[in-house]
């Protein structure tokens, strides 16, 4: 799973976090590899403002659990 969100977030930053992602997609080759599902994330529609947000559940949800 890969993500572009590289230039907000450091790789340690995110150790034990929970994220919202979709999995199971079909898979697509990318350059570093193989993607097969998207950690959800936003940011401003306007390139001018930065900030890449990644989407976290809200206290008491559990890795596993679906979004609906």
């Amino acid at each position: 799973m890969f993500s572009g969100i590289a230039s907000a977030y450091k790789p340690q930053d995110l150790v034990g976090k929970l994220t919202v992602m979709v999995a199971n997609l079909a898979p697509r080759k990318m350059k570093f590899g193989v993607s097969e599902g998207m950690v959800l994330a936003a940011s401003h529609a306007d390139d001018k403002k930065s900030g890449i947000y990644i989407l976290e559940p809200w206290p008491g949800a559990e890795p596993g659990q679906r979004v609906r």
